[in-house]
């Protein structure tokens, strides 16, 4: 005599499972590993993108052009006061080849790298369909947002790094590593100097915390990654457009971009901390409220693609 089937419990949800743990009336098993599991799964998903390689290879690559277009020029590379920050003073010291590279970046590219992977984040699923399927399982939307935006600043730190990284051996290749003159005209150890470098990179990735949590919020409100992209650029150059301009002098003390140069004040000695400090506290408040929107308008979001 053939054993009986299986039978469905009483409630009629899958073994194992509680009613608590359903939402939207999915009876599909719940995703596992409320901490790791949605940051590797979004990490993973960066892995499979090609243009975060075309990214992460443009933030090594811009330090060996740099130093080469410098080596290359020898006598006729930019004089104090032309180029990007710190650019004339790369062919004395290859130490200042990562700050040159940060400073040619951090104005336009990083930004737009920035919204770029962050803009895709819940737009670009949405466009692929795979959004939908995420939501139909028994997840917050507000983890899922959390962790699409730590891994875009974790996509973020990963270029920080390799364009450091890059600073610093092509630095040595085409010139010395030098202890490094403050613009206060002390000097400073090699060591000394690297961790100041250090400072002003993670100071750059602060202030890109903005740039991800205003695409993450575009990404929310429509279907299309290259919409979110486009609106992020947009609002950010009309921001610096409009701070440019004595009449706004005003407005520049409340906007994220006005503090994006003052990473430069980690090289005065004494370093200038209260420019410093308020900029973190502008990127903080700026990236927290973005989000927080976000969360608001994802919470409410009828995904229907």
């Amino acid at each position: 005599m053939s054993a009986s089937p299986a039978q469905m419990p009483s409630s009629g949800l899958p073994p194992g499972q509680s009613r608590g743990e359903c939402a939207h009336g999915s009876t599909q098993p719940p995703m596992r590993g409320r901490a790791w599991g949605p940051l590797y799964r979004e990490w993973l998903k960066l892995l499979y993108q090609r243009r975060s390689y075309v990214i992460w290879a443009g933030a090594f690559a811009v330090p060996f052009l740099t130093a080469l277009a410098l080596y290359l020029a020898g006598s006729d590379s930019p004089e104090g006061g032309q180029g990007p920050l710190f650019m004339s003073m790369v062919t004395g010291n290859g130490m200042y080849v990562a700050l040159a590279s940060l400073s040619a970046l951090l104005p336009f590219l990083l930004p737009m790298a920035a919204a770029m992977v962050a803009g895709y984040m819940i737009a670009g699923e949405a466009e692929l369909g795979t959004l939908r399927i995420i939501l139909l399982r028994p997840v917050r939307r507000g983890s899922i947002l959390l962790a699409k935006w730590t891994m875009a600043m974790l996509y973020l730190a990963v270029g920080f790094g390799l364009m450091l990284a890059g600073g610093l051996l092509f630095g040595a290749l085409f010139f010395e590593l030098n202890p490094m003159v403050t613009l206060s005209g002390t000097t400073v150890g090699v060591w000394h100097g690297l961790g100041l470098v250090l400072l002003c990179c993670l100071y750059g990735l602060l202030a890109m915390a903005c740039i991800v949590s205003l695409a993450l919020l575009f990404s929310t409100l429509t279907d299309s990654s290259l919409t979110a992209l486009i609106a992020t650029i947009v609002i950010y150059i009309v921001v610096q457009v409009l701070i440019s301009f004595s009449y706004f002098d005003w407005l520049a003390p409340w906007v994220f971009p006005h503090y994006f140069l003052e990473y430069v004040n980690f090289f005065r000695d004494p370093i200038y901390w209260d420019p410093i400090l308020k900029g973190v506290a502008v990127f903080a408040v700026w990236s927290a409220g973005l989000t927080a929107l976000a969360y608001l308008l994802f919470r409410r979001k009828d995904v229907l693609s």
